[in-house]
C-alpha cells in the first residue's frame, strides 16, 4: 500500500517558530530535536486536540520518517526576551 492510501499527510514545518506560540511537535526519529509542524491552539482554546499520522523531514538533520499520532504534542515556542 502506498503513503497516499495509508492517510499520510505530508506537512510543511514552522520555518521560523514565533516566541510564545503554540505548536504541534515531535521528537525527530535519528537526532532526538524537536520538529514543530504545524500551529497549534493553545490548551485553553482546544484541550485534546485530534492528530493525524504525519510524514516530516527534520530541519535539523534531514532524516524523514512517518510519525503516529502517538508521537505528537503541543509545545509553546520559547518565552520572549
Amino acid at each position: 500500500m502506498t503513503a497516499g492510501g495509508c492517510g499520510i499527510r505530508e506537512f510543511v514545518m514552522a520555518n521560523q517558530v514565533e516566541p510564545n506560540k503554540w505548536y504541534f511537535t515531535v521528537d525527530c526519529s535519528k537526532c532526538g530535536e524537536d520538529i514543530p509542524f504545524a500551529e497549534a491552539p493553545s490548551p485553553e482554546e482546544e484541550s485534546e486536540p485530534q492528530f493525524r499520522t504525519v510524514k516530516l523531514q527534520c530541519p535539523h538533520c534531514g532524516a524523514e520518517d512517518i510519525y503516529a499520532p502517538a508521537l505528537m504534542t503541543r509545545r509553546q515556542g520559547p518565552e520572549s526576551k
